[in-house]
């Protein structure tokens, strides 16, 4: 088995590179002047983009992405269910167990008594703030869809739609940037221990794992 972060380089430097500007943003200031920050670039195509592309964070877009592995290969289909499933466990386990009802952004700041920006036609959360479960969810998901796949040039885009997801999140006045940062973290980090269990693990090497769940009469790999 290739090194998965060695071959699929660009997904995982452009991470890493995400990674490391929001520690130091972290580092840098605290969570109020940054989600001020951001909330005060706003633009009504920006509305309109951030408001339905946060959607691809929903458990709802794993759910597409399985049934439509269920005609390619059972081994794929693992990858994208486990990591989907264990990822959304620890942070819904963090968000109401460990850490409680965090105030949100809209919450946060009416605390306040500072005035938010907020998209027209956006239901706001004020509680369960940390982690992010929309970020987890879609850095489960696009690097468990970068880790199955052999072709290079998907890294990029993917890693761009899974930022791109995170920062709805907080354009949407959801989460605040720790949120996000946490859950990207989740979700990558679970994506890569499911990757290395379900490819590496010698009971499960049969090739009959490459086939699909959904057969008819031809084997896909």
């Amino acid at each position: 088995m290739k090194n998965p972060i060695k071959f699929h380089f660009p997904y995982f430097l452009i991470y890493l590179v995400f990674v490391l500007l929001s520690i130091l943003i972290l580092i840098a200031s605290s969570k109020a002047p940054i989600h001020f920050l951001i909330n005060s670039y706003h633009h009504p195509i920006a509305d309109t983009f951030f408001k339905y592309i946060t959607y691809l964070g929903d458990g709802l877009t794993i759910l597409v992405v399985a049934i439509i592995l269920l005609f390619f290969s059972k081994r794929k289909l693992l990858m994208i269910v486990l990591s989907g499933i264990f990822s959304g466990l620890i942070a819904q386990f963090l968000k109401k167990v460990v850490y409680g009802p965090m105030a949100r952004p809209s919450q946060f700041f009416n605390d306040l008594d500072v005035q938010l920006y907020y998209v027209p036609g956006v239901d706001l959360h004020t509680v369960f703030s940390f982690p992010s479960g929309h970020s987890t969810s879609v850095f489960a998901l696009a690097t468990s869809l970068v880790l199955i796949q052999k072709n290079r040039k998907y890294d990029i885009p993917i890693i761009i739609i899974a930022i791109l997801v995170a920062y709805s999140r907080m354009y949407l006045s959801q989460h605040f940037l720790i949120d996000v940062f946490v859950g990207s973290l989740i979700g990558v980090s679970v994506s890569l221990i499911v990757f290395f269990i379900l490819y590496s693990n010698k009971s499960l090497q049969k090739t009959e794992w490459d086939n699909s769940l959904i057969n008819f009469g031809t084997n896909r790999n």
